[in-house]
């Protein structure tokens, strides 16, 4: 019984997560500006699109939104899973770094496909950056340079992004061998995110394996523009001054 429970909190955790995923931020954000995002520029419901198209402020705060969409939904169900008892629950060992991943990829499916906006949505770069933020904001620090690394570079924001969250995949090895090696206890603290010694959250290869699975979206969600850097004809990112 304590099992099915487990699952359907994973069901209702990862629906949960969908449902706030597919608000529409850039979709609402272009509608305020009297236009529809996906008709114009590279018609992809993103940030990067809006700063293109509406204007750089409205391109960051698109990005910091779907940020937050991210990192808050896991931020809450990682304080509901620490502080509400819940006995009824399987005691799986890595519970809570499952059922915080569960939202995470709730969130980018909901971002990518959402049921709001006839599932045409973004690419899911700034959501795989709020998951990465929460989960561990070591790695995401690291992660983060590399993409400014390149974009200072090549001023490409979608060759930064093919590359930066692929490198993040690679470094959440390390926790992973961590809790197979030196730190398997989930009390100990082997990089995820840490709000003190009993609020922790101890990454293991659930969390290797869900950032898989979302490094995996982004890549695909990025074909065309991995075609087009290939042919040397993706265009520069730049956006709309203000």
């Amino acid at each position: 019984m304590e099992v099915l429970f487990l699952a359907l909190f994973g069901l209702l955790f990862l629906l949960s997560g969908y449902l706030i995923g597919s608000i529409p931020t850039s979709i609402i954000i272009g509608r305020l500006h009297g236009i529809d995002i996906r008709n114009y520029g590279s018609h992809n419901a993103g940030g990067t699109n809006v700063g293109r198209v509406v204007g750089k402020k409205a391109g960051i705060l698109t990005i910091v939104l779907d940020i937050l969409k991210a990192f808050l939904p896991c931020l809450a169900a990682f304080l509901v899973l620490t502080y509400v008892p819940m006995p009824f629950l399987a005691d799986f060992k890595h519970r809570k770094e499952l059922l915080v991943n569960l939202v995470a990829v709730g969130v980018c499916l909901g971002h990518t496909f959402p049921l709001y906006a006839g599932f045409r949505g973004g690419k899911c770069v700034a959501c795989y950056a709020g998951y990465v933020i929460f989960v561990s904001p070591i790695i995401f620090v690291l992660a983060c340079t590399l993409f400014f690394v390149l974009f200072r570079l090549f001023h490409r924001i979608s060759l930064s992004s093919v590359v930066a969250v692929p490198f993040a995949l690679l470094l959440f090895l390390v926790p992973a061998v961590l809790d197979w090696t030196v730190l398997p206890l989930p009390t100990q603290f082997d990089g995820g995110a840490y709000f003190g010694p009993d609020c922790l959250l101890h990454l293991s290869y659930v969390t290797l394996l869900v950032s898989f699975l979302l490094a995996l979206l982004v890549v695909l969600r990025h074909l065309s523009n991995i075609r087009r850097l290939n042919r040397g004809e993706e265009p520069e990112t730049k956006f709309k001054q203000d």
